[in-house]
C-alpha cells in the first residue's frame, strides 16, 4: 500500500487533534462535576471519532476504510456503553477517589495530565492502525480482510459475552465475595484484555 505524503502527516494530525479535543473536553467536564472516572466510557468513544474523522478526510481504498470503520465503531459504541450503563448512579471509582485525596486540591490539574492526557497519548497510539489503513489507498488482498475480520469477530464476541457473563453474575446477590469461574471466565479473568487484544489485532491486521 502507499501513502500520498501531503495527506499522511495531516491525517496524524487531524486524528491528534481530535483526540485531543475530547480528551481535554472530557477533562472539564471531569471537573465541573468532581468525578475523574468519566474517562472511562469516554475511551473508547474517543477511537470512533478518531476513525470517523480520518475516514472523512480520507479517500482510501473504500471495502478497507469502511471495514475498518465499522469494526472501530461497533467495538466503541458496544464498550463504550457497557461501561456507561456499569457506572450509573455510582459515583467516582475508587482508583479516582485515592488518588484525588493523595492530591488534593491540585488533582484538577494533575489528572489533566496523569489521567486525560496520558490516556489520549494511548489512544492515539493504539488508534495508529486505523489512521494508517484508512489513509493508505492502495486495497488490501482480501484473505488479508477475512483473517482481520474473524479475529476482531473472536475478540468482540469473547468481550461481549464475558461481560455478560459477568453482570450476571455480580448481580445475583448470592454471589457476594466470590469469583466467577464459569463460562469464559473459566479460561481467564479478564476477557476484556483477551477481546480487546484480539480486536486489535484484527483491526492491525485488516490495515495492513
Amino acid at each position: 500500500q502507499t501513502f500520498a505524503l501531503p495527506i499522511f502527516p495531516a491525517t496524524l494530525g487531524a486524528a491528534a487533534v481530535t483526540v485531543a479535543i475530547v480528551m481535554v473536553a472530557t477533562w472539564i467536564v471531569s471537573v465541573a462535576i468532581r468525578d475523574a472516572s468519566i474517562v472511562d466510557p469516554v475511551w473508547p468513544a474517543g477511537f470512533v471519532a478518531v476513525a470517523w474523522v480520518t475516514h472523512l478526510r480520507t479517500e482510501g481504498d473504500p471495502v478497507t476504510g469502511g471495514l475498518l470503520v465499522a469494526m472501530t465503531t461497533i467495538w466503541g459504541v458496544r464498550l463504550g456503553a457497557h461501561l456507561a450503563w456499569r457506572r450509573r448512579g455510582g459515583g467516582e471509582d475508587f482508583r479516582y477517589q485515592a488518588m484525588r485525596r493523595h492530591w488534593g486540591a491540585r488533582f484538577w490539574l494533575v489528572s489533566l495530565v496523569t489521567v486525560f492526557t496520558l490516556q489520549g497519548v494511548l489512544m492515539w497510539v493504539v488508534s495508529l492502525p486505523v489512521q494508517l489503513g484508512l489513509a493508505a489507498s492502495g486495497a488490501a488482498p482480501v484473505v488479508v480482510l477475512v483473517v482481520g475480520a474473524v479475529i476482531w469477530a473472536v475478540g468482540f464476541a469473547f468481550e461481549t459475552i464475558g461481560d455478560a457473563q459477568l453482570t450476571r453474575f455480580r448481580n445475583d446477590p448470592a454471589n457476594a465475595g466470590r469469583v466467577l469461574d464459569t463460562g469464559l471466565w473459566r479460561y481467564t479473568r479478564h476477557p476484556n484484555y483477551f477481546g480487546d487484544a484480539c480486536v486489535w489485532w484484527g483491526i492491525a491486521i485488516t490495515a495492513a
